[in-house]
């Protein structure tokens, strides 16, 4: 049982306290791919659990690494913090308040639902680099508490991986066969809710925006970028995955917020190395597959 679940409970029964998104937000958000939202989180109570929770949690968490899934590695000269995921696992139901993380989950999910449905973003603009948003899967959402330390800072990056235009395909790696549905995945909109309040200019810890389109990986260049954004309890930052870089100012205090993913899903098929999968059998023409069958018995004989 967890014995924190009532700390919070009472304090956070009500959180609902996010504001929508103004027009002029969104339009920002399509037009130069990154938004800046003072003030979503209306409530400091509800600011307060949520930074009360993710220290509550933080020895559940790990260090954050880089580079792509399966080769991540910890490299504290590129990114310096910790993180405690709450989708997908989440973190052990003895520690902290598990209240405080639903509520949290339903508040992103509904701030998926609201992107979704603004008009500002359905209509793309190939020419100018502003594609429509595209569909948002429900169940793939990417959402965890970041939390860096006095010293902390993560360089210039991108949040989609560079290559194959961000797309990570799921199931097996083409070295081991391919994936038997071909689907794949990739971040679409990433977002950061920042829970320190009262945070001042002299912490550092601002995050850098630079324009988009931009490539620069791990440059330490510091011109060229469109906004520095305090961390500030209650902002809420919203960026398209795979169009703005963005950097972490050195931290002279310590830093919580949560962050997260909405992802986009596709299908493209690899070739598959297996040549007794059922996907290369049914690729196989009859007198092929037969022949492959008869084979397969006589192995297995």
């Amino acid at each position: 049982r967890n014995s924190n679940r009532g700390t919070f409970s009472s304090t956070f029964a009500a959180f609902h306290a996010h504001r929508p998104l103004l027009p002029s937000e969104l339009r920002h958000l399509h037009e130069h791919r990154y938004a800046v939202v003072p003030g979503w989180l209306t409530d400091a109570a509800d600011i307060g659990a949520l930074r009360a929770d993710s220290l509550a949690v933080a020895a559940h968490g790990s260090l954050c690494g880089v580079g792509r899934s399966g080769a991540r590695r910890v490299d504290e000269g590129i990114r310096r913090s910790r993180q405690c995921t709450i989708i997908r696992p989440p973190p052990s139901n003895s520690a902290g308040c598990v209240d405080t993380r639903a509520c949290l989950v339903r508040a992103v999910h509904s701030l998926r639902a609201e992107l979704q449905g603004a008009e500002q973003l359905r209509v793309g603009q190939p020419r100018s680099g502003r594609a429509a948003l595209p569909h948002l899967a429900p169940h793939e959402t990417e959402l965890l508490y970041l939390n860096y330390p006095i010293g902390g800072h993560y360089r210039r990056h991108l949040d989609q991986p560079y290559g194959d235009a961000g797309w990570q395909r799921c199931g097996r790696a083409a070295s081991d066969g391919g994936s038997l549905s071909g689907a794949r995945t990739r971040r679409a909109v990433s977002f950061v809710i920042y829970l320190n309040k009262g945070w001042d200019a002299a912490d550092g810890g601002a995050l850098r925006l630079f324009p988009a389109h931009e490539r620069l990986y791990g440059s330490q260049v510091s011109v060229g970028h469109v906004a520095d954004v305090l961390p500030e309890g209650g902002t809420l930052v919203l960026m398209m995955s795979g169009d703005v870089e963005h950097a972490v100012a050195e931290t002279v205090a310590e830093r919580q917020a949560v962050v997260g993913w909405f992802r986009e899903c596709g299908s493209g098929r690899v070739p598959d190395l297996d040549a007794t999968s059922l996907r290369t059998l049914r690729m196989l023409g009859c007198e092929a597959t037969s022949g492959s069958c008869r084979a397969m018995a006589a192995a297995l004989d």
